[in-house]
């Protein structure tokens, strides 16, 4: 009887402590202070070395176009913040032009990484960035379920 009680209250114990965790995707996130440009560009471009085999030039080059495109990044949040708050919703054409900028901007950064990169690393970059992309679905479609779960029960 006694083990029956100590197991139930452990079993409670646990499932409160679990509902007590925070959902935010960024953990810690409050905690953490922010990296500049440069600080965020050269830890990119290190695990880049790491996972693609870079030379001390590739890895130079990657972090200056880490950077340059961090600082565009950068700049292009502090606009659409400025914007929100005049506009809630986006028509049909900025929103185009919101998507056609962005595809532009990728278009562009991946051909500079083809003049950085061999042909194998460009595809070895590409094969992890769509696992990369493969696992965030993956990811979004589980949260999804669990959410839905939590409200049905």
């Amino acid at each position: 009887m006694k083990k029956t009680m100590a197991l139930c209250a452990l079993l409670i114990g646990l499932g409160t402590s679990a509902q007590h965790r925070s959902h935010n995707p960024v953990r810690g996130s409050q905690h953490r202070t922010e990296l500049s440009a440069e600080q965020q560009a050269t830890i990119q471009s290190k695990r880049m070395t790491l996972a693609l085999g870079l030379n001390k030039q590739q890895q130079d080059q990657m972090a200056a176009l880490l950077k340059t495109r961090l600082d565009a990044r950068k700049e292009l949040r502090a606009r659409l913040k400025s914007e929100a708050d005049s506009a809630k919703e986006k028509d049909g054409a900025s929103r185009y032009v919101a998507i056609n900028d962005r595809l532009d901007r990728q278009i562009a950064f991946q051909e500079n990484l083809k003049g950085i990169l061999s042909e194998s690393q460009f595809e070895q970059w590409r094969s992890l960035r769509e696992n990369q992309r493969k696992e965030r679905n993956r990811n979004k479609g589980s949260r999804g379920r669990q959410r839905h779960h939590a409200r049905q029960g």
